[in-house]
């Protein structure tokens, strides 16, 4: 995964290297040596040590003194915590994306809803995840509320790391999986429908049956033997 740009901005660096944390291609707990990314993306150290300390503020690089720079560890260790936070928050801005929404918000999220289907249909894992973080964005933007998005915006970001495990090639083997992204499918446009139809009580309903859902399927997910070897990498 290179960059054909030699004078990349730091934007894309930064967009670049978040994409491979994101779809664990740099594992969690992985050195991130500045020497070695700047020749991967064929930049100067500068746009890379700023593109990992603005990953440093999302809470996907860890940098310590003296010791450089690594990829977050991704704790599956206490679920409950996780799921917690993703509850509220995501019921908070779904809600609010029904109230304050804007017909361009709508556009936005009806892309990304389309989107995440079309990839669902032909089992791209990685367009899927893509799709469904770029859904949820939406929907947060929708919101109007800067803290509020701010914290979504966060746990998402390890929603997409967690969700990539459960919906990866190996995760494909699961028969469930199917089903699971029919559900998923059908929570997308009820909360789209409500989110347009104004319907605040709706929209968090579904909102946070939807999380259950998620939830459901990373347990299933975490128990299958076949995501051993995945899930390993979270050391």
């Amino acid at each position: 995964m290179t960059s054909n740009d030699p004078k990349a901005a730091p934007d894309s660096v930064y967009h670049l290297i978040r994409a491979a944390i994101l779809r664990l291609d740099f594992a969690p707990g992985s050195e991130l040596e500045e020497g070695v990314l700047s020749r991967m993306f064929e930049v100067s150290r500068t746009p890379i040590r700023e593109a990992l300390i603005r990953l440093s503020s999302e809470g996907l690089v860890s940098i310590q003194r003296g010791r450089g720079a690594r990829v977050a560890m991704l704790d599956l260790s206490d679920l409950r915590d996780y799921f917690e936070g993703l509850d509220l928050l995501q019921r908070a801005a779904t809600r609010l994306a029904a109230v304050r929404r804007t017909k361009e918000d709508l556009k936005e999220i009806e892309i990304h809803l389309v989107t995440f289907e079309k990839a669902s249909a032909v089992f791209d894992s990685i367009a899927t995840n893509d799709a469904n973080h770029a859904l949820h964005t939406a929907i947060g933007a929708a919101a109007h509320s800067g803290r509020i998005f701010a914290a979504y915006h966060q746990i998402l970001s390890e929603t997409q790391r967690i969700a990539h495990l459960c919906f990866s090639e190996s995760a494909r083997a699961d028969d469930r999986l199917e089903t699971h992204l029919e559900k998923t499918m059908a929570d997308h446009r009820q909360m789209y429908e409500a989110i347009r139809a104004g319907d605040a009580d709706a929209a968090e309903r579904v909102a946070g049956a939807h999380v259950e859902l998620f939830r459901h399927r990373v347990v299933d997910a975490l128990m299958s033997t076949r995501l051993t070897e995945p899930v390993s990498v979270a050391g």
